[in-house]
């Protein structure tokens, strides 16, 4: 089809009528042996000057690619609809788009982009803080995920999903990364729990016990809806990261107090929390991560617990099913880590049991020749 005006009839006299001043173009020409077609306006008043300009955007799409045009902001929106929209992950990967495109630029053309782009939004987002009111800058950890991971993410489906030509290649990946802290295992010691239980709000009860005595990660347990339960098998459907929506299974106890809230959660939620605030005080609404995380900073400030972060729910958990049945593999499998290593972090548990080793090992065996460990004390 050659450029066009577009038209319709006249909802009274019947007529055709011109919708646009401006001619359209809409062509298809194949790329990479695949039939692409593309429409538009020209933004031209006239045929001659129209015809001119879908010449010239066929030439530009011959040269550079059915999709080279597209701009950061575009690939976002576009990312979104295709991958992130309804996972768990949603909100903070829509929020990871957002320091993207307003670091880089959202008008920025994907083929323009080069790794010096990549590492100013990285040093721009480490010299910011984490808001307002809390003056501490954005960690290292945050900045890698936010910047360096979500640019990744979508540059490398734009070249194998959307067919924009670039190099990936000339990305330096690992070199952009800031150096992350060594993450810490960190559980509840002495009185902790104590005064934790003490100042966490009962609405919001349930749902961490259940986080702490089944270890899933805070996302995956907000998006559980009551269609993925089998109660009857006591067993719960999730998102795992990197795997999809699998079965796990639960306690008997785990899988009542699962049956109870969902009964009170309106919706499809199963987590559920009583609004104290005029006038819906008293209803329930599902819980959310940003609800969640308020909860758990003022509980935390109210039992005067330092250092404490709400994945490390997720260690506490580990660190006690380690030390009960001394079974890394088990724990692996009960966190769903794909590679034992990610669980190795919690090996420091079962230093113990290398300790009552060593003092049976001291009984066991035959005292050393001439060996006095008297002299070898201070006194």
């Amino acid at each position: 089809m050659s450029v066009f005006r577009k038209r319709k009839k006249h909802p009274e006299t019947g007529e055709w009528v011109y919708t646009s001043p401006y001619w359209h173009y809409d062509f298809i020409l194949t790329i990479d042996g695949k039939r692409c077609r593309f429409h538009g306006s020209t933004g031209e008043t006239t045929k001659a000057r129209a015809k001119k300009f879908e010449d010239a955007e066929k030439r530009r799409v011959r040269d550079e690619g059915p999709n080279d045009h597209m701009t950061l902001g575009e690939a976002c929106l576009r990312y979104h609809e295709e991958v992130t929209m309804g996972k768990p992950s949603e909100v903070d990967e829509l929020n990871a788009m957002k320091h993207c495109c307003r670091l880089i630029g959202d008008d920025r053309r994907l083929t323009t982009l080069t790794s010096d782009d990549i590492a100013i939004a990285v040093r721009r987002r480490a010299g910011e803080t984490k808001g307002k009111k809390q003056k501490i800058l954005v960690s290292p950890t945050t900045v890698n995920r936010q910047i360096i991971e979500m640019m990744r993410k979508i540059l490398r489906r734009a070249k194998r999903s959307w067919h924009v030509r670039l190099d990936l290649d000339t990305f330096a990946w690992t070199d952009l990364k800031l150096k992350e802290p060594k993450e810490r295992v960190r559980e509840f010691i002495g009185d902790e729990a104590d005064r934790f239980w003490a100042s966490l709000r009962e609405d919001y009860a349930p749902f961490v016990w259940f986080l702490g005595s089944r270890g899933l990660r805070v996302n995956a347990a907000i998006g559980m809806t009551k269609d993925r339960l089998d109660e009857p098998r006591n067993r719960i459907q999730i998102w795992i990261k990197g795997e999809g929506y699998v079965w796990l299974p639960v306690t008997r106890e785990q899988m009542r107090v699962i049956a109870d809230e969902a009964a009170k959660a309106p919706g499809k939620a199963v987590w559920s929390y009583e609004m104290q605030r005029h006038p819906n005080r008293g209803k329930r609404r599902a819980i959310s991560y940003s609800g969640f995380r308020r909860t758990m900073t003022t509980t935390l400030k109210t039992a005067e617990i330092m250092d404490f972060r709400i994945h490390d729910i997720r260690h506490d958990f580990a660190s006690k099913l380690l030390r009960a049945t001394r079974d890394l593999a088990l724990v692996q499998k009960a966190l769903r880590h794909a590679d034992i290593s990610s669980t190795i972090r919690y090996a420091h548990v079962l230093d113990e049991d290398v300790r009552d080793g060593l003092e049976a090992l001291e009984t066991a065996s035959k005292p050393m020749i001439g060996h006095n460990s008297a002299k070898f004390q201070k006194r």
